[in-house]
C-alpha cells in the first residue's frame, strides 16, 4: 500500500486525541531532530503520524514521490510499506498513534527494505 496523506488534517493536540481515540490507536510522541532525512525503511505495525510542529516530507519508495508535510498534517503508513522522512531543518514534533502499546526500541524499529517479504 502507499502513503496516505491529508493535509490541514488538524488544528489542536485535542482533535489529534479525538482521531486517535476513534481509530482505536495508542499515541507517544516523537521529535526527530535536525538531519539529512532518513535512509528507506519499514515498520511491522500501520503508523499514524501527526505533525504537531515544523516541516519535512515523506518519500513513498513505491512511487518515488517525496510528499512536503507540515504542522496540522496527518500521514498513514500501513504495514511494510517502504518509506523515508526527509530533511529536517530545526526540529519536526509528531504524534504517533500505534495499533497497540510498544516500548520505544519496537516501535521505532527501522527494518531494511531487503528484509521485506
Amino acid at each position: 500500500m502507499a502513503l496516505q496523506f491529508y493535509s490541514d488534517f488538524f488544528k489542536s493536540t485535542a482533535d489529534v486525541l479525538e482521531d486517535v481515540i476513534k481509530n482505536d490507536t495508542w499515541p507517544t510522541t516523537f521529535v526527530s531532530g535536525p538531519s539529512e532525512g532518513l535512509h528507506v525503511h519499514w515498520h511491522l505495525d500501520e503508523v499514524h503520524a501527526y505533525i504537531m510542529e515544523g516541516e519535512t516530507d515523506f518519500l513513498d519508495a513505491k512511487s518515488g514521490i517525496r510528499t512536503p508535510v507540515k504542522a496540522g498534517d496527518k500521514i498513514v503508513v500501513p504495514a511494510r510499506t517502504l518509506h523515508a522522512e526527509g530533511a529536517v531543518l530545526k526540529r519536526v514534533v509528531y504524534i504517533l498513534a500505534l495499533p497497540q502499546p510498544l516500548p520505544p526500541e519496537e516501535f521505532l524499529a527501522m527494518h531494511e527494505p531487503d528484509t521485506l517479504n
